[in-house]
């Protein structure tokens, strides 16, 4: 079985590379893929901590939150895209105010 520990350091890891990308990165491609690293690393945890303690309530929760990601995910999306068509871009830099 894997060491505790080195489940941790993963999803720091991984975690810290999902914040690094929501701070470095203008694009909103990329700050969606940032998110979801985020979300990955906290699912892990909820996953491995279930199977760590012999608890479902931790494979539930990650469920849930993959659920979540996935409806999150998809309205970024869809304003992506309606920024894309309304700016012809996507850097959200550049985005003021939508405006019906």
């Amino acid at each position: 079985m894997i060491p505790f520990q080195d489940i941790l350091i993963l999803t720091s890891v991984l975690f810290a590379i999902g914040v690094y990308g929501i701070i470095s990165k203008r694009n909103g491609i990329y700050i969606i893929i940032s998110i979801e690293i985020i979300i990955n690393a906290a699912v892990i945890n909820f996953a491995f901590a279930a199977s760590f303690l012999n608890e479902i309530s931790g494979a539930v929760y990650a469920i849930l939150v993959l659920i979540m990601a996935v409806f999150e995910a998809v309205v970024f999306m869809s304003l992506m895209i309606e920024l894309s068509r309304k700016k012809g871009t996507v850097d959200i830099s550049k985005v003021g105010k939508f405006r019906g």
